[in-house]
């Protein structure tokens, strides 16, 4: 695993564990739990950042070449 793919996950793995945290059950913004804005910014961030990390890798190795 490269360091962007470990930062990416713990990244990840931190994001998803402060987004479940009571606090932000009770939390509204907007009429809605910050809890469920916090799960659509994480379906929205995590592909992105996956898809940036492949971009990155792909055009790493074509500049190799």
């Amino acid at each position: 695993m490269g360091r962007g793919e470990a930062a990416t996950l713990l990244f990840l793995i931190l994001f998803s564990a402060v987004s479940f945290l009571p606090l932000w059950r009770t939390l509204e913004v907007a009429g809605m739990a910050a809890f469920g804005w916090l799960m659509a910014a994480l379906m929205v961030i995590s592909p992105g950042l996956a898809l940036g990390l492949f971009l990155h890798r792909k055009r790493r190795r074509r500049d190799e070449e």
